[in-house]
Parts: C-alpha cells; structure tokens; sequence
C-alpha cells in the first residue's frame, strides 16, 4: 500500500503530463480534405479516478470562406432631397412635440423662406436663442435634410448637454462650413470634446469662430488634438479667449502638425512678450502655411516683437498679412523688424496702427521698405508721427514701386507733410490709395487751410491716376493671356 507522500506525487506527476499534452503542436495530416489541424493526445486514466481529457478539434471554414461580405457606411444625405420645406418643417414640429419643447420661432421664419433643399442654404441663424437639451435634440430633424454655408450661434444659451448633442448631430450630418459660436460660454468640458471632435471629423468645415470664450487648459487641449488631426479646417478665430500661456502652448503645438490652417485669429488675449511671444516665434518657425496671424490688441512689446522678427526669418513663402495693431510697441521695436524686413519676400500686408513709433520709429523702418520688394499695403493709423514722419514715409513711396495702399489717418500731419506726400505721389506709379485725415490738421490760418485743402485733393487725383493705370494693366494682361491661351489651343489643333 502507497504512502499519502507516495499518492500525492503520483497525481501531481499525472496533472503535469496532462498540461503538458495539451500544450503539444499537434502534426498536420496529409490528407488535404482533413478538417481536424489540432490534436490532442488523451492522457492515461489517473490510478485516482480522474477522467481522461477529451480530443479537442480547431475548425476553419474550407475554401477561404471566412469574409462573407462587406458593406459601405450608411450615407444620411441619400434620401434628403426628397423632402420638401413643408415636410422638413412637419417634421421638426413634430419632434419638438415629442420631446416637450417650443419650435424656435426665428428657425421656422427662416425655414419658410427656402424654396431650395438640394444645395447648402446661406446661413441659419440662431443667435441670441435658448437651446437646451430637447430643443437641440429637435433640431436633428433640420439637420438631417439641410446643410448650410454659415450656422450662427454666437451668444446663445447651451449648456454642456445641449451643445455635446448639437455639436455630435452637426459633426455627423457635416451641416456647416462655416460655424460661429462666439461668446457662447457655458458649454462645458463635453461640449468642447463634441466641437474638438466637429473639428477633427467634418470634411465640410472651413471655419471655426469660437470668439469671447475662455478657452481654460484642458478645454484648449481637446481643441488641439481636434486641430492636430484635421485637414480641412482654413480660418480659426479666438479672439478674447484667454489664452495667455499654457493655452496657446497648447494650440501652437497642435499647429505645428497642422499644415491646412491659413488664417488665425488671436486678438484681444493679452499675450505677452514673456513666455507667449516666445510660443509665437515657435509657431512661426515650424509653420509655414498660414497665411494671416492677427494679433491686435495684445501685450508684445519691443522683445516679444523681437522673438516674432526671429520666426519670421523661417517665412520663405508663408506668412503674407501681420497684425500687429496696439501691441505697445515702439520706434526700439522697429529696429528688430528693419533688420527682417529687406529678408521677406512674401509678406505683403504690415498693420502696425495704433502704436506709438513717433517719427524715429518711421525713420527706422524707411531703409527697410525700400529694400522689401513684397509689402503693399502698410497700416500706420495713429502712430504718433508728424510732418517729419511724413517726409520720410514720402521717400519711401518714391522709391517703391509695389506699393499700393497707405494709411496714415490720426497722425499730426500738417502742410509741410501733406505737400511732401502730394509730391511724392507725383513720382510713384502704384500707390492707389493714400488714407488722410479728411478735416486739415493743426492749422489755424486760413491760407495754410486752404493749402491743405488743395494737397488733399491733388493727393486724391494722382491715386485715381494710378488706379486706372493699374486697371488698363490688368486688361492688357488678361487679353495677353487670353491671346496665349488661344494660340497653344491653335498650336494643340
């Protein structure tokens, strides 16, 4: 008779030789119509009564017959010209009904005014309205048979389950190019997940305004992983949305993925010339396809405009229009744009109104638009310069020939200036349009009124005078390519 010890160890040995059967690659057999791939040898009944395990079989269908089928993805616009405006109007009534809500008056006067279903309409407007929950819910039936150009929500009141529901049925039906929602505050993390996601997946979406809205951190980064990943989206404006700091570091990271974006919008968010006017100077250096960069009414000042200078020496052929409209920056500023400025060949719009750069701040610049052969248009509305300003602003447009519009409104500038201007017009062939402060300046003697009078005027004609020039250039073009045209037509022939 065995030991306790003894049988402990039989059974022991035996599980093991079961693991271990059952761990063995079985042979495949040679005959090609055999089903059985796997097999598994059965084990010895164990001396203690344990059940001998049963042979276990893999089986795959013969002939490559595992994909049955496919199918494409439901599109939900198959069916939706075949609803007139009525029906679509029943419909929605109908849901607001279902769901305990009122129709939204403003919607269905607009609706009434569509006669044609199967293009985009212009514009749906819902500004100012009240939308929760249900009442979003309901739009759905609006969605699901209208597509628009324009959707305007901006101050309207969405909490965070409205706008993730409004956002996801939008996102699906691919309903806007053009979404405003601007200075709608109270959407919520959800909502902004819903819109970052709006962002990422509508093929149709041009442009994203989401103005007056603190965008906080973790909001910012849904947006960015939405930006990160889009390839449709050209215009995004967010203007007053507090984005000072880890916001914008957030947002330029995702631009510097992004290479569709053409136009950014970031006025009025009290940058600054510490840590944001360095993230500037990042997005500028990796990215090289937007094309206008607002920044009104920020905090650069002369360094952070220094660390804008610095990207901008990466812009081979990307950036054409900079706002930099009250930014406080002054004439030590412009000492680091003069030095970039005869570098840039694309930029063609510089705004720098509303800083004070005083005539030493113009005197700095002159040399330098000389030299750039790619502005044509230069904002320079209150910037504190005077006749001597406008002397030297006068020797630029002298010396440009690309130059086409100017503006020096809000500036102290008297007779002496506005002879200097006339003069100079007199010379150059592009300007087109030179802004002046209507109403003389600074003078009190009737004669020098009169003569400001007469400066204006003369101003005013030689920037009609160059306005037809440039027409009858353009025709003469157009009929010059009209003439190639044809003629490789006739060549081809």
């Amino acid at each position: 008779m065995c030991s306790p010890d003894q049988v402990m160890s039989n059974e022991m040995s035996a599980t093991e030789n079961a693991y271990k059967g059952e761990l063995q690659t079985p042979a495949l057999t040679n005959n090609a119509d055999a089903k059985d791939i796997s097999t598994v040898q059965q084990d010895k009944s164990l001396n203690n009564g344990l059940k001998a395990k049963q042979t276990k079989h893999v089986c795959f269908p013969s002939g490559g017959k595992i994909v049955s089928g496919s199918a494409e993805p439901w599109n939900p616009w198959e069916a939706a010209g075949s609803f007139t405006v009525d029906e679509i109007i029943a419909s929605y009534k109908l849901s607001c009904e279902k769901l305990g809500v009122q129709p939204i008056h403003k919607l269905l006067t607009q609706l009434q005014k569509i006669t044609e279903v199967h293009h985009r309409i212009k514009c749906l407007d819902l500004k100012g309205e009240k939308l929760d929950y249900e009442s979003c819910e309901a739009l759905e039936e609006i969605f699901k048979r209208m597509q628009f150009k324009l959707i305007n929500l901006e101050w309207v009141k969405l909490d965070e389950n409205g706008a993730s529901s409004l956002f996801d049925i939008m996102e699906y039906y691919d309903s806007a190019v053009h979404l405003n929602i601007s200075f709608t505050k109270h959407i919520g993390s959800r909502g902004w997940v819903a819109a970052a996601q709006l962002i990422r997946k509508s093929s149709s979406l041009k442009e994203f305004a989401a103005c007056g809205i603190p965008l906080m951190e973790h909001n910012a980064r849904s947006v960015a992983q939405g930006l990160k990943f889009n390839s449709h989206l050209r215009v995004l404006r967010l203007d007053n949305a507090s984005l000072s700091g880890r916001p914008l570091m957030l947002l330029v990271s995702a631009l510097n993925v992004n290479q569709m974006l053409q136009e950014l919008y970031l006025a009025d968010n009290n940058l600054n010339s510490v840590q944001d006017s360095m993230y500037l100077r990042e997005l500028l250096q990796s990215n090289c396809t937007i094309r206008l960069l607002d920044l009104k009414n920020n905090c650069i000042f002369d360094t952070g405009l220094k660390d804008i200078c610095e990207g901008l020496k990466r812009q081979k052929q990307g950036l054409k229009t900079l706002i930099l409209w009250n930014n406080k920056l002054t004439h030590k500023g412009m000492s680091h744009l003069a030095a970039i400025l005869p570098k840039l060949t694309c930029l063609e719009t510089l705004n720098l109104g509303h800083n004070p750069l005083n005539n030493e701040g113009i005197h700095r610049l002159k040399e330098a638009l000389i030299a750039n052969r790619s502005v044509i248009r230069l904002g320079l509305v209150s910037t504190a310069i005077t006749c001597e300003g406008a002397v030297a602003t006068a020797e630029f447009i002298v010396e440009s020939a690309g130059i086409l519009r100017l503006d020096l409104r809000r500036n102290r500038i008297r007779t002496g200036g506005l002879m200097a201007l006339s003069l100079a017009l007199r010379l150059n062939h592009s300007l087109v349009r030179l802004d002046l402060d209507k109403e003389p300046m600074g003078e009190t003697e009737e004669w020098l009124i009169e003569t400001q009078k007469l400066q204006l005027d003369e101003i005013l004609k030689s920037c009609k005078r160059n306005l037809l020039m440039r027409q009858e250039k353009m025709e003469e073009e157009k009929d010059e390519d009209k003439k190639q045209a044809l003629s490789l037509e006739l060549t081809l022939e």
